[in-house]
């Protein structure tokens, strides 16, 4: 699944907090969204598969093994290109 085709969980995420405020079906979904102070689930998920990324990327040890697998993607994608 990853962060693509969120479409169905966001359909059942707005049918939920319509349900939980008791409005119609007709109701803007941002509306409902911002009245329960909510973001879409596709969202939220994007940006935390951008915030680990930066932060595998941005770690300075490099001994761990998730520094060394991001560093041989790295190596092997330079390797690819050329």
């Amino acid at each position: 699944m990853g962060i693509y085709n969120y479409t169905e969980v966001d359909k059942l995420h707005i049918r939920f907090c319509k349900m939980v405020l008791y409005v119609r079906k007709q109701t803007m979904n941002y509306a409902i969204l911002g009245e329960l102070g909510r973001l879409p689930l596709s969202r939220i998920a994007k940006f935390r598969s951008i915030k680990y990324w930066l932060k595998i990327q941005d770690n300075n040890n490099p001994n761990t093994q998730l520094q060394q697998l991001y560093n041989q993607q790295c190596e092997d994608i330079i390797l690819i290109n050329n």
